[in-house]
Parts: C-alpha cells; structure tokens; sequence
C-alpha cells in the first residue's frame, strides 16, 4: 500500500506545510485544487476542458492507486489547503515493475518556496524504502527550466528527448524531455 509518513517543513516563506498521503475524504479538496492548477498552469498535458472527474471518481481513483502496493499519492497542504501535489505509478508489466513514473504539481502562489524539492524527496525517500522500486522517472515540457533544473539538483538526469511531443492550442510547439532516477539501491 502506497503510504508516507506524513512530515512538516517550513518553506522558503516561514509557512507551516504537511505533506502526506493523500486519502479518499482528500478527494473533494484534490478535485478543486486540480481544476485551478489546470486553469493557472501552462506546463500541463490536460487542459481544463478535458478534466471532467467527479468527487467520487477522484474517491475511487485515490482508494484504488493507494491500494497498490508501487503507487503513492502525496499532497502538502497548508492550514488544510492542498498546495502541493505528487503521483507515482509503477510498471504494471513484471519487466518494468522495477520502475514508475511521477507526475507533480505546485500552486504558482507557492512556488519557489521548496514545496516541490519537499515533495520530490518524500517520493525518493519512500521509493528506496520499497527495494522493488530502481528507477523513478518523468517527462516533462522542454521550456519548462525551473523545473528541469529542480530535477536535476534533485539527481534526475536526461535520458530523451521527443520533439514536438506537444501541440499547444495556438499551433506552437513544445519538447517534451524524459528523466530519470536511478535509486541508491540499485
């Protein structure tokens, strides 16, 4: 079962941020703190058009990928406020059950302010608690910089690149850049 021990940091701006496993009764607040990622964030595959969950399917999407025992789901909330957001999923194929990928997200009015390193550490130091797990990884938009360069600070580096992975709705272009992780374990 995907399941962190919840910790406590202070960011970069003296708030007080939880960061833990995210729960079913999370749903409701997830579901309204995804729809304003996905209206604030350029950096996203979905756009808000395209998201369409209910409170009960982020229920049941939330139950069923913390029953896998290679999946997490972490939020950092502030005062109750989910500010932060990370999913990981492994491999469901025996050859690849050794590594997953992880998506992430931070609301802009807390970036900056370490929540993202905070929820990236949580996952590598869950993930090399579960000896399965070598590699984590992720892909991400190529104009991206701030977040490429956390993943690197964080030991991530560039396996690919696919270019013109990404049509924006005004017809440009993005590269999308694959990284990885291999954990100490390995």
């Amino acid at each position: 079962m995907g399941w962190f021990e919840p910790i406590k940091i202070v960011d970069k701006y003296n708030q007080i941020i939880e960061i833990r496993t995210a729960a079913g009764g999370d749903a409701e607040r997830i579901l309204t703190y995804n729809r304003a990622i996905l209206s604030a964030e350029s950096f996203l595959l979905t756009i808000p058009e395209e998201f369409d969950m209910t409170v009960e399917m982020e229920r049941e999407w939330i139950e069923e990928t913390l029953n896998k025992e290679s999946s997490l789901i972490l939020i950092a909330e502030e005062h109750g406020k989910v500010v932060g957001f990370l999913d990981f999923h492994s491999g469901d194929k025996q050859r690849i059950a050794h590594t997953g990928y992880f998506g992430m997200s931070v609301r802009s009015d807390y970036q900056g302010g370490g929540i993202g390193k905070a929820l990236l550490q949580a996952l590598i130091d869950w993930a090399e608690k579960h000896h399965h797990i070598e590699k984590i990884s992720l892909e991400v938009f190529a104009n991206n910089s701030k977040a490429i360069e956390l993943y690197r600070k964080m030991g991530f580096v560039q396996e690919s690149l696919m270019r013109k992975q990404i049509k924006l709705q005004d017809g440009k272009y993005v590269d999308v850049i694959g990284m990885g992780l291999l954990l100490d374990s390995v």
